[in-house]
C-alpha cells in the first residue's frame, strides 16, 4: 500500500471584525444606524456627537388592506426582529448559520414571510444551500410560529406542526382548499371529503384560530418613521442622486483623550485608549464606506431607471440586483445590503430602493414591462370596475393581453394578492 499526501490550495476570504462591522452598518436603516452611533458614544470615551440637524423630513410608514382570512387584533409588543434575534441568543448555532439567520430575520416582510427563495438567499449571502436550509429551519422553529414561511399554506402548516394538530382533515384543507374556503364552498368540500358540512365548519374554525400574519403581531407597537438616505433631484437638465446626511448625528473624536494617548501613561491605560480609538475609527470608517457604497449603487439604479426620473412610477423598468452588481463589479449580496431599509425622496414621492427591483412581463412587440407597471394596471382596472359585477382575474388577464402584455390569469392572481386586493367574489357589492 502506498500512502501519499496531497496538498490543495484554496482561496478563502476571512472576514475581519472591521469588514463584518462595515457589512452590518451598510445594511442598517438610518434610524438603526443613528441608535448604534448613540450607543457607541455612551460606551466609547473617544466618540462625541453633534446632534442630527434635521428631523422635519420624517415620514410615518403605514400599511393598508386586510387579508380575507382573519382580522388580527394587534397588541402592543416589541418588534418582530428583536423578538426573533433574542431567541437566537439562547441557541448554539454554527457561526455561518447564525449569520444567515440574522440576514433572513432582517429581510422578513411585515407579515413575517420570507421575501426570497433559498437559492436567492444562498446567492445574496454567499453561503451554501446547506447552511441556508438549516437557517430557514431554525427561523421556522422560532415563535411566533409560522414566521419564515414563503406562502400562506406553509405558514399555517408550520403552526399546525408546532401545535401538534393531527387532524388530517384540517391539514388537507390547508394544503389544498384555502381558496374554496375563502369562496364559501362548504358543501362542495363536504362532498369532496365525504363528510358533513358541520365537520367542515369545525375544521375551518380550527384553521381560523391560526394566524396568517404572525409577524403582524409585532408591527404596531409604535409608529415607524422613515428617514430617507437619499434624494433624487433635477439639476441643470440632469437627474442626480445625493446623500441625505442630516438625520445622522455627526461623530467627532474627543481632543482630551487624543492628547492623553500621546502622554506617558501606564500600559493598561494605553491599551484601553488604543482599543477605544481603533473602535471609534472603525465606526467612522464603516459609516463613510456605507455612504460611498450607497451613493454608487443608487446612482447606477437611477441611470437604469432614467424613465422613472422623468415620467414617474409607472415607467419603472425591469431590473435585478445582478445587473447593478455587474456594473459595479461587486457581489449581489453587497447590493442587497445597500438597498435594505433604504429610502429615497424623489419628485414622484418617497420610495424604498427595493421598489425599483422588479421582475418583467413580456410585451407582444418583444420588449419587457416591469411588474410594477403591470400591478398598477391591475389596480387601475379594479378601481374602475362596476361594483355589482367586478372583473375576474381571467378578465383582467384578457384586458392586459389586449394591451399586448403576455400575462396569465395565474400571474394576475399572484400580483393581486401581493397588493392585498380581494378576489372578484369578495369585491362584489349588491
Amino acid at each position: 500500500m502506498e500512502l501519499s499526501l496531497n496538498g490543495k490550495q484554496e482561496q478563502k476570504l476571512l472576514l475581519t471584525p472591521q469588514m463584518r462591522q462595515s457589512m452590518e452598518v451598510l445594511q442598517m436603516s438610518v434610524w438603526d444606524l443613528s441608535e448604534l452611533i448613540k450607543q457607541q458614544s455612551m460606551d466609547n470615551p473617544f466618540i462625541e456627537l453633534k446632534p442630527a440637524k434635521d428631523f422635519s423630513g420624517l415620514h410615518q410608514a403605514s400599511s393598508t388592506g386586510l387579508d380575507w382570512w382573519l382580522d388580527v387584533d394587534h397588541p402592543n409588543e416589541p418588534a418582530l426582529e428583536s423578538v426573533l434575534i433574542e431567541q437566537l441568543t439562547y441557541m448554539k448555532l454554527d457561526h455561518t448559520v447564525l449569520v444567515v439567520c440574522r440576514w433572513i430575520i432582517g429581510n422578513l416582510d411585515e407579515k413575517g414571510y420570507l421575501l426570497y427563495d433559498k437559492d436567492e438567499i444562498s446567492t445574496l449571502t454567499g453561503t451554501s444551500l446547506r447552511h441556508v436550509d438549516e437557517a430557514v429551519g431554525v427561523i421556522q422553529g422560532l415563535e411566533p410560529y409560522g414566521v419564515g414561511a414563503s406562502t400562506l399554506t406553509e405558514c399555517l402548516i408550520l403552526q399546525l406542526r408546532h401545535l401538534h394538530n393531527s387532524d388530517p382533515l384540517v391539514v388537507k384543507l390547508v394544503q389544498h382548499d384555502l381558496l374554496r374556503i375563502a369562496e364559501g364552498k362548504l358543501r362542495l368540500l363536504a362532498e369532496k371529503y365525504e363528510t358533513e358540512v358541520a365537520v367542515i365548519n369545525a375544521a375551518i374554525a380550527k384553521i381560523k384560530s391560526l394566524n396568517p400574519k404572525p409577524g403582524a403581531l409585532y408591527s404596531r407597537e409604535k409608529p415607524q418613521y422613515i428617514m430617507p438616505d437619499l434624494k433624487l433631484m433635477h439639476i441643470a437638465g440632469e437627474y442626480k442622486v445625493f446623500l441625505v446626511n442630516s438625520f445622522l448625528p455627526e461623530i467627532t473624536l474627543n481632543d482630551s483623550y487624543m492628547n492623553l494617548m500621546k502622554q506617558n501613561v501606564s500600559r493598561d491605560i494605553q491599551l484601553y485608549l488604543k482599543k477605544n480609538w481603533h473602535a471609534a475609527k472603525g465606526i467612522i470608517d464603516s459609516i463613510e464606506r456605507r455612504k460611498a457604497t450607497l451613493l454608487k449603487v443608487s446612482s447606477v439604479i437611477f441611470e437604469l431607471q432614467a424613465e422613472f426620473c422623468v415620467k414617474g412610477s409607472v415607467h419603472i423598468r425591469p431590473m435585478t440586483m445582478k445587473q447593478i452588481a455587474e456594473v459595479l463589479q461587486v457581489h449581489e449580496s453587497t447590493i442587497s445590503r445597500a438597498i435594505s431599509h433604504k429610502y429615497i425622496r424623489t419628485p414622484w414621492g418617497l420610495f424604498e430602493l427595493k421598489h425599483f427591483f422588479s421582475s418583467s412581463i413580456k410585451h407582444a412587440d418583444g420588449t419587457t414591462i416591469s411588474s410594477v407597471y403591470t400591478k398598477d394596471r391591475i389596480r387601475e382596472y379594479i378601481s374602475a370596475e362596476k361594483q355589482a359585477s367586478p372583473l375576474s382575474d381571467q378578465q383582467i388577464a384578457s384586458l392586459l393581453q389586449s394591451e399586448g402584455l403576455l400575462i396569465s390569469r395565474r400571474t394576475v392572481t399572484k400580483y393581486r394578492e401581493q397588493m392585498n386586493l380581494q378576489s372578484s367574489k369578495r369585491r362584489k357589492k349588491q
